[in-house]
This record gives structure tokens, sequence and C-alpha cells, in this order.
């Protein structure tokens, strides 16, 4: 198991990609999930790459250097689990650990054709905690289905010292290869009105194939949001990384990337009402989010909007860099605190694989475990990049 470097293990530096932390003292202690998996016998073989504090959709850093994409070197793997998931793909350790607080697990499983879970907000414990809570969860990363619902149950589970973590235990027997039965709402935009590239559209279309050939019962629809969702993500994200750095002395802060910098700055001319009218948006849309979701199991929709760019760029030729707007369909379930899913379809026509997302109500990680498994049951299979074909 590889653990990213935003999760402290005992004894490890945890740099966070910042070299501003390169002479910190090393971790006391495990983080919750990584203990879990401690006590399950994990084998930490390292820790796996971050943009610095986990700020970029892009998997680059002053520590860390820049991260590839297995599949193609000149692409980005995503971010911000960008080293987990290439990590992963080029086989490196069977699991690996992510954190998710926009879609920095399922962005990059969509790059690296790899599964992965954002768990709900509480699901999986959390400590110590973090300062980007609720948003930001740490979650598993796998190869195979069968080895992320394992991954999964381990992490889970009450930590008397998380205040938030479910005492509801996770339960295995539900998670199976079926699909039979469930209500499965397919959405090519997730309400934004932002349709992906066709290469997106052909990978939601194969994986919604496989859930009809699992007898579920799989229809075109789309949440109605009473906002959009990126004006309060903007408030949360940016007022994050204001008091993430708030917690540093001015010099160690000063090292810090100039990017969180200009995040935090944004944040910091957000006054007291823009932010309660953030937190009423927030409510309002996941009302609708848990709404939406009585009438379906869960909801199949994109992770990306196309395949990974270029390395060197921070979005795709023609967005906006540093900007969310092109990557619209992740951060909304970490604002509702639903538990949402990545899963890889295959490839496209030039060899990249193509991923999906699939969200589901409160509390049904269950679920998806089981509509992963009976998608990997029916050929939705993590992908191997050419130099392992040829190895």
């Amino acid at each position: 198991t590889s653990i990213k470097d935003l999760s402290p293990v005992a004894g490890w530096p945890n740099l966070r990609g910042s070299v501003a932390l390169k002479d910190d003292p090393v971790a006391a202690a495990d983080a919750s999930p990584v203990a879990r998996l401690r006590e399950a016998g994990a084998v930490f073989i390292g820790k796996t790459a971050t943009p610095e504090s986990g700020s970029r959709i892009v998997t680059r850093s002053t520590v860390h250097g820049v991260t590839a994409n297995p599949f193609d070197p000149s692409l980005t793997p995503g971010g911000s689990s960008g080293g987990a998931a290439a990590a992963l793909a080029l086989g490196m350790g069977t699991l690996a650990t992510g954190t998710d607080g926009a879609g920095s697990i399922r962005i990059p499983a969509a790059f690296c054709g790899v599964f992965g879970l954002k768990p709900g907000f509480g699901r999986i414990p959390a400590f110590p905690p973090s300062h980007f809570m609720p948003h930001s969860v740490t979650g598993p990363m796998a190869r195979s289905a069968e080895d992320l619902a394992a991954m999964t149950k381990v992490m889970t589970g009450r930590d008397v010292r998380d205040p938030f973590a479910w005492p509801v235990p996770f339960d295995d027997a539900a998670v199976s290869p079926s699909a039979q039965g469930l209500r499965i709402a397919l959405s090519y935009d997730l309400g934004t009105g932002r349709r992906p590239a066709p290469t997106v559209v052909a990978a939601l279309d194969r994986i919604a194939g496989l859930l009809r050939s699992a007898s579920a019962a799989v229809e075109e629809a789309s949440p109605n949001w009473p906002v959009d969702p990126a004006k309060p993500f903007e408030v949360f994200w940016t007022t994050s990384y204001t008091g993430f750095l708030d917690l540093y002395p001015c010099e160690k802060a000063a090292q810090m990337d100039p990017l969180l910098h200009r995040i935090a700055a944004l944040g910091r001319a957000v006054d007291t009402s823009a932010y309660h009218t953030a937190l009423n948006e927030r409510l309002a849309l996941t009302a609708t989010a848990h709404q939406f979701l009585t009438r379906y199991d869960a909801v199949l929709c994109p992770s990306v909007i196309g395949p990974a760019f270029d390395i060197e760029t921070e979005a795709p030729q023609g967005e906006r860099p540093d900007d969310w707007g092109w990557s619209p369909y992740c951060y909304v379930f970490n604002m509702t605190g639903q538990p949402a899913l990545a899963v890889p379809a295959s490839r496209d026509a030039g060899g990249l694989p193509r991923g999906v997302q699939i969200a589901a109500r409160t509390g049904r990680e269950e679920v998806l475990l089981s509509l992963a498994l009976a998608c990997e049951v029916l050929g939705a299979s993590a992908e191997r990049p050419a130099i392992l074909e040829q190895s």
C-alpha cells in the first residue's frame, strides 16, 4: 500500500508537497486510515506525490517534481492524488490511499484507469483533523473493485478521536457483484450544462450498457440545481486555504507555493455575509441531491470533461488554469457529503483510459462497491499502460 503525502505515517516525514515543511519533525503517529491499514497487516511501500497541500488538479510540487501519466508521459495523471493513481497503474503496490476535497481521487483515477472511492463524510475516520473538512476525505484506490471493497472495509469504522466518524459498521455482506433491481440515473452533464467530450460520453454509454446487462434500470436524468454549485464551492475552496496558511508562521508560509497564496487572497476577500450565503447554498444543493437520489439508487455521470491533457499545463487546451470550471462534476458531492466512485470504463482511440463517476445516497458505499464489482465482472477492468505490456 502506498500512502498519499498528505496523510501522516508514524516515523515518516509528512511534507504535503511543500519545501516549507522539510525541516519539520517526522510524524509521531499514523493518521486514522493509515492506522487501520497497519492493523490489518498492510505493508507501506512509500508515499506518493501530491501538489502542495492538494491545491492543483495536476500533480507537481517543489518537493516531488512533476508526476507523469503512465499511459503517455507527456500528459498529466491529474491531481491531487496523481502520484497514487500513477503508482497503481504502474503496479507499484496493490492499494493506495488518496484524499479528495473536490475530485482529487476521482479525476486521477479516470486519467490513469483505476478504481477509487471518495467516501461520504464521516464514513472513514479522520485524525488528525483536516483543515479542509468536511469537504475533504481520505479514501481507497485500487486496481480492482474487489481490492477496493476490502480496503474500504478496513478503513471504515468508529474512531473516538473523530467526533464525525460514523458508529455504523461497514456491511461487508451487502457488497456483491450485482446491480439487479437498482435504478440508475444516467446524466451526461450532472445538471451543469457542460457536456463532456465524446470520448467521455462513450465511456458513460459503455458503463450504462454494462449496468443494463446486469439487470439495472438505467434512464437518463439530471438534477436541477437551485444554484450553480461552482458558486459556493469557490467560497469554501478559497477560504479553506486562507485558514490553512494562517496556521503557519509568516516565514514558513512565505515558502509555500504562490498558488496557495493566490487562492488564499481570494478567500480573504470573502466577507461574512458571502460565507453564510455559501453555507445556505450548500444546504440547498445537498437537499436537491438527496431528493434526486430518492428516485434513484445512484447516478452515473462524468468525473472529467475529457482525456488527460498536456503535462506542462494546468488545464485542458482552451480552459483557464487554476480554475475548476473545466471540471464541474466532482466537487458538488464533496459539498453534499455523499459517496462517489471512480470506475475505469475502457480506452479511447488514442489508448488513453476513460473513466466515469457513480454517486449514491449518503451511507450507500456498499451499493457503489457492488456496482463496481458488477462492472468489473462484465469487463470494466483497470487498464495497463504499454510500458507494462512491453515488459
